[in-house]
């Protein structure tokens, strides 16, 4: 039996609402169409949290999962995550998230290796990586606000976004080339 919680790296306890912002979140981050080049791992995880979150969203199916995953352990999953922090005060959950997908070979060094340094080692925010973005290729960055930050760029009159990570890989490759 699945631990439903753990799929969406949250404790027994949770609210509905933090369900919910967990859901959307990964929902996000694990979307297939972002991730093309590996489409069928990320249409796997996407399936996992969809089920999660169909149980654990709905009152009756979370409370009919809780009791079944009862008689599966033997444990409630709040019991559980008690008895776990109990025995160990260091214990932390378990990252319950999807694999991150793999690391880009690392960028190759040269005259900017200071500032490549710094945006591996996100030690620069997101207004100092918009600063870096609109130096490099001339070009204001605006960013559009939700759930996670997107950052919008008018080139020849269309509209492009970009995710932080997007705007981080370009700023890299480009640094990079010089």
């Amino acid at each position: 039996m699945k631990d439903l919680y753990k799929v969406l790296g949250l404790l027994p306890q949770a609210e509905p609402e933090v369900i919910k912002a967990s859901y959307k979140a990964l929902a996000q981050k694990y979307h297939p169409d972002k991730h093309p080049d590996k489409k069928i791992l990320f249409t796997e995880i996407m399936t996992e949290l969809n089920e999660a979150h169909e149980v654990l969203s709905s009152v009756k199916r979370r409370k009919d999962y809780d009791a079944a995953w009862k008689k599966f352990t033997g444990k409630h999953p709040e019991t559980a995550a008690k008895t776990a922090t109990a025995k160990d005060p260091a214990h932390k959950p378990a990252s319950t998230k999807p694999p991150p997908p793999e690391p880009a070979p690392a960028p190759k060094r040269g005259k900017h290796e200071s500032v490549l340094k710094n945006i591996d080692g996100n030690k620069l925010d997101e207004f100092q990586l918009m600063q870096i973005y609109r130096d490099l290729f001339g070009v204001e960055v605006q960013i559009q606000q939700g759930w996670t930050n997107h950052y919008a760029i008018k080139v020849d009159g269309k509209t492009i976004t970009y995710n932080f990570t997007e705007l981080k890989k370009r700023i890299i490759d480009k640094l990079s080339e010089s």
